[in-house]
């Protein structure tokens, strides 16, 4: 993925995780973390396919969040506002306000999931969904702030078979632009539950903070350092969430209540 109009080198340090890909902006700092193939944890295996769809009309409207923790276990309070995006793409719009801070954020349903990528003071973030393929490549489709909705897509390559983790080969399309093209390297890590995430694109190194479900990777990306992900899985006029943010190895969450 790429920020169009934005030349965006923001090359960082994640759990000593090097997220600079290629030269000549590569930079290593600290010991490249390689991860181990592993076993899915239960908290990151569902049954998406299997789920009842949920429909736009159950997901969209005021929730109230009657029990949230933040990954560095700050507790908070509040509401989170859905609302779909066009009438096409799967994607939503979420508005958190909350009592350790507003964000806003974008979604895509699939079953009964809502897969969040957002910005935490970031004017600029994204979301990417990728479906995780038996032959080591990911299926992507992504948005963010600035694109008005639309939606593009990312085919990632070269992956090793049964494992996510490591290095990819990327090309893709532009949101609302399905004749563009771009190409470049993804990099995913895991540091606990959580999957850290980083892009070369052509001029421009792009980081992701990720969490696994079942067959999906969702991630959350910026422009900056300030940038999180949330797994809601919908169950009528109840919800809870599992969220992870940039820079914290572990995992939050959040339960919702619908609000009449």
């Amino acid at each position: 993925m790429r920020l169009i109009g934005y030349r965006t080198l923001a090359i960082g340090l994640m759990f000593g995780v090097a997220t600079g890909l290629v030269a000549p902006i590569q930079r290593t700092i600290g010991a490249t973390l390689v991860s181990e193939p592993q076993s899915i944890p239960a908290q990151e295996r569902s049954s998406i396919l299997l789920a009842r769809d949920v429909s736009p009309e159950e997901l969209e409207g005021t929730w109230e969040i009657t029990d949230g923790e933040t990954p560095d276990d700050n507790d908070y309070e509040g509401t989170v506002e859905i609302n779909s995006v066009r009438d096409t793409s799967n994607l939503y719009n979420l508005s958190w306000e909350t009592s350790t801070g507003d964000y806003t954020g974008l979604g895509f349903l699939e079953g009964d999931r809502l897969l969040v990528g957002y910005g935490l003071n970031e004017d600029i973030y994204g979301v990417a969904l990728y479906k995780i393929n038996n032959n080591g490549t990911l299926e992507g489709r992504w948005s963010y702030s600035e694109a008005d909705g639309a939606v593009g897509t990312e085919m990632a390559l070269g992956g090793l078979r049964d494992r996510l983790e490591g290095d990819y080969k990327v090309e893709g399309t532009d949101p609302g632009n399905p004749d563009s093209a771009y190409n470049g390297l993804l990099r995913i890590n895991k540091v606990d539950d959580v999957y850290q995430v980083s892009w070369n694109i052509e001029d421009q190194v792009l980081l992701g903070v990720g969490l696994r479900v079942d067959d999906w990777l969702i991630v959350g990306w910026g422009a900056g350092d300030s940038f999180a992900v949330m797994d809601y899985e919908i169950d009528g006029d109840k919800a809870k969430g599992r969220s992870a943010m940039s820079g914290e190895g572990d995992t939050g969450k959040e339960k919702l209540r619908r609000e009449d």
